[in-house]
């Protein structure tokens, strides 16, 4: 990056100090150590500050080893024109805040980042790739996501980027996702074995979107492609036969059969969630076009994730 970018976005704010805020935040104090002329500060919830729970205090405490500052907003609660204020000095922000905040907060945020005049911005987006699934994908918040890139792209003020990722790798063997049955040595395959799915870590998120912000030539108003792992059902099964040393079997779920369940159970977001990853686009890609594979940048597979993370094996899916 050239020193005239620098002196632009050095001063950074991270929205959201959850499982990847807090990975995004490791990956900038790694390249802090390269350019100490970054400043970091990570918004959090006003509660968060007297929240007296061991795991928010020893967040907090990392922070402040790292020499984050903290400031305090509501997305739920603030004004487009509230937070557009809170935003306003900073020159980018990487936001990480998630789906908690209800539906419309993606909007709401972007807006005031927008209204901000910040230089440079990273949304929420660090999923799948919601141009190529389009509009009426049956999840609503996918298509907020597809509404924001199209404020971003209808301007020229901010510059933006989004990072698309996959699905966290450990969700996949999350038992409420219905996808890994450890207990019955079981696959379920949404739609097709032949189906893929790209998985990266937060960890791998943080550390490869640090690298983004930093990479030069400045990548600006573009989509990139990161990926841990991207493989197909069958691969999936032959990994988990291979780490555990027993045979996994593999069950496709039909379309038909994914649409039922969502029938049977309008509320139940996991069967909404199978049913929209039951495709061939959208929800993976090449790794070997990743950002982190052209520049041959280390990342965790699936058969890493499992080695690092020893799943139980008898961990039946959740009903």
């Amino acid at each position: 990056m050239n020193d005239s970018a620098m002196r632009q976005w050095q001063n950074i704010l991270i929205l959201g100090a959850g499982e990847l805020g807090m990975a995004m935040l490791a990956g900038f104090i790694r390249q802090r150590q390269q350019r100490p002329a970054l400043r970091l500060s990570v918004l959090l919830r006003p509660a968060s500050l007297t929240d007296p729970h061991p795991a928010n205090q020893a967040r907090l405490q990392q922070l402040a080893e790292w020499g984050v500052k903290v400031i305090t907003a509501d997305f739920s609660q603030q004004t487009t024109g509230e937070l557009s204020h809170c935003f306003a000095p900073f020159d980018a922000i990487i936001n990480c805040s998630g789906f908690v905040g209800g539906a419309g907060t993606q909007l709401k945020i972007t807006r005031a980042v927008l209204d901000a005049g910040v230089a440079r911005y990273f949304p929420w987006q660090f999923g799948v790739d919601y141009d190529q699934i389009g509009k009426d994908s049956g999840q609503p918040v996918w298509d907020e996501q597809l509404a924001v890139r199209e404020i971003l792209r209808a301007q020229q003020q901010t510059q933006w980027v989004i990072v698309s990722t996959g699905m966290f790798t450990s969700y996949l063997f999350e038992p409420s996702f219905g996808i890994v049955d450890g207990q019955q040595q079981r696959v379920y395959a949404p739609g097709a074995a032949d189906y893929a799915l790209t998985l990266t870590t937060p960890e791998d998120i943080g550390w490869l979107t640090a690298q983004i912000f930093c990479h030069q030539p400045v990548i600006k108003n573009s989509v990139v492609y990161i990926a841990g792992d991207t493989l197909t059902y069958h691969q999936l099964t032959s990994v988990l036969s291979e780490h555990y040393g027993v045979p996994f079997t593999l069950q496709v779920l039909s379309h038909q059969q994914l649409h039922d369940a969502v029938a049977a159970a309008p509320g139940d977001l996991a069967a909404a969630y199978r049913l929209a990853f039951a495709r061939a686009e959208g929800v993976a890609w090449k790794k070997a076009d990743s950002f982190n594979a052209r520049y041959d940048i280390d990342v965790t597979d699936v058969a890493q994730w499992l080695a690092d993370n020893h799943p139980a094996l008898n961990q039946p899916i959740a009903p």
